[in-house]
C-alpha cells in the first residue's frame, strides 16, 4: 500500500505528492519516525518550528504524526 508523509512546519503544510510504498501500516509509521529523525539532526533546524511529520494512508486516513525531536502519537 502506498503511504504519505506531508510535513507541517511553521504552520505550514509541505504536501507529498509521491509517496513511499510499504507493506504495513507499521513499517510505514516506522519510516515517519525516521524522516523525523532526519529533520531533527539537520544543524540548521529550529526545534520552536513545531515541525510534524504525519503518516497518511492512501486513502487520506491519518494513521500516525511525529513531533521532529519528540515522540510518536498514534492515531486510531
Amino acid at each position: 500500500m502506498r503511504y504519505y508523509f506531508p510535513i507541517l512546519h511553521n504552520g505550514e503544510t509541505q504536501a507529498d505528492d509521491v509517496g513511499e510504498l510499504f507493506g504495513s501500516a507499521e513499517l510505514a509509521v516506522e519510516y515517519g519516525a525516521r524522516v523525523a529523525r532526519d529533520i531533527a539532526s539537520d544543524p540548521e533546524y529550529d526545534p520552536d518550528a513545531g515541525t510534524v511529520v504525519i503518516v497518511v494512508d492512501a486513502i487520506g486516513t491519518e494513521i500516525a504524526r511525529h513531533r521532529v525531536g519528540g515522540r510518536r502519537k498514534r492515531r486510531g
